[in-house]
């Protein structure tokens, strides 16, 4: 019996060698990086913003994307690279770019640790980063307002400016809105030191920035101690200082006469008695009261007490003025200024003396008119017959 041998020709078999090598799959490669953060865990206050510097490195360029799983509801949790927003970002040998998470911890959250896992996939590959934000309360530090004099004290017609500073103890810059508050009626004002036109400040980590707050009574206030308060806000922080006024009453008071006369008649050197009223018309009680009068050269004008000790607020004190006009005074209208003085208060008026020839000189002319006719009578009878 004879064997039948099938021999295939060469270029068959190499062809069939290299269809079999076409269609076997071939090795996939993949990209191999790597992601970490100094900081895994970070502790921040509510209303604070955690923030993860992320190193990202390939060994081969590829488009890898970003993403955070476990970012508890209401949370805000962005990846940024460059100063922009970014949810992708392209690695390499010789490619590893700045990336950084923030994560904004809304205000109110309860204290406690949430942990997050970050993942960068991509070339055929993934990498994974746990890391946790612990949220505790005054753990990020605190901004203080501390008053160089937390009470002042004056009358009504002041305007108290008090000098607060501002302390900020916290790990990062921040600016922060100023507001002040007082009583209905009061105009209260709170301003940077360095700027009185701006209502915020900027206080850089570990310093201290300076705030002038002023607060305007009304006019009708009464004395008696004010509350006032200003604050700061921002930056996930907030302080606020409590401030005091106390009013010593308004200072006011009028210069007068009892019956509301600016006149007095006076004769030329002798004495003349004239009434003064000092009204207290404010609502604190005035002190030291000092009388002056300012005459014309050579007259004279005394007071019966030159300072009234106090004159109660609502109240009056009356006071004697004595005016000695010059003997050589001639007859006419002449102003007198009186004035009233105290450390709270002022006031002043101006009174029109009239002056009348002395009795003495009225003799004196009658005198001299008599001499006169006595001499030319005499002058007739001597001379008239010749």
């Amino acid at each position: 019996m004879r064997k039948l041998v099938l021999v295939a020709p060469a270029r068959v078999v190499l062809a069939g060698l290299l269809l079999v090598a076409v269609s076997s799959p071939a090795a996939a490669q993949t990209t191999s990086f790597s992601l970490s953060t100094p900081y895994p865990g970070l502790t921040v206050e509510p209303g604070d913003t955690a923030g993860f510097d992320l190193a990202l490195s390939a060994d081969s360029t590829a488009a890898v994307n970003l993403a955070v799983d476990g970012v508890p509801e209401d949370w805000i949790a962005t990846f940024r690279g460059a100063g922009f927003v970014i949810n992708q970002v392209t690695v390499g040998p010789e490619l590893a770019p700045e990336l950084r998470l923030d994560v904004i911890v809304p205000s109110g959250t309860a204290d406690g640790d949430y942990p997050m896992t970050i993942t960068a996939s991509g070339g055929g590959a993934t990498a994974s980063l746990p890391v946790t934000v612990t949220v505790q309360g005054g753990a990020g530090g605190s901004v203080t307002l501390t008053p160089e004099f937390p009470g002042l004290r004056g009358p009504a017609s002041s305007t108290f400016t008090f000098n607060v500073d501002v302390r900020n103890d916290t790990a990062s810059e921040v600016q922060l809105e100023l507001a002040a508050e007082g009583p209905i009626g009061w105009t209260v004002d709170a301003r940077p030191q360095a700027a009185s036109q701006a209502s915020s400040i900027t206080v850089e980590s570990g310093s201290t920035g300076r705030v002038t707050v002023t607060a305007t009574p009304p006019s009708t206030v009464e004395a008696g101690l004010y509350d006032l308060r200003v604050t700061a806000r921002g930056g996930g922080v907030d302080s606020e200082a409590a401030l005091q006024v106390e009013i010593t009453g308004s200072f006011s008071m009028e210069l007068t006469t009892p019956d509301q006369r600016l006149n007095a008649d006076v004769t030329a050197g002798s004495p003349t008695q004239f009434p003064l009223v000092i009204l207290n018309t404010g609502s604190g009680d005035l002190a030291n009261v000092a009388l002056t009068a300012t005459p014309p050269a050579g007259w004279e004008v005394t007071f019966d007490t030159e300072s009234i000790t106090t004159v109660p607020a609502g109240d009056f004190a009356q006071v004697t003025a004595t005016i000695t006009p010059s003997t050589e005074a001639i007859a006419g209208d002449y102003s007198i200024t009186f004035r009233a003085n105290t450390d709270q208060a002022d006031a002043s008026m101006d009174v029109r003396s009239t002056v009348s020839p002395s009795a003495f000189g009225g003799l004196v002319g009658i005198g001299l008119i008599l001499l006169t006719l006595a001499a030319l009578a005499w002058v007739f009878r001597r001379f008239g017959r010749r």
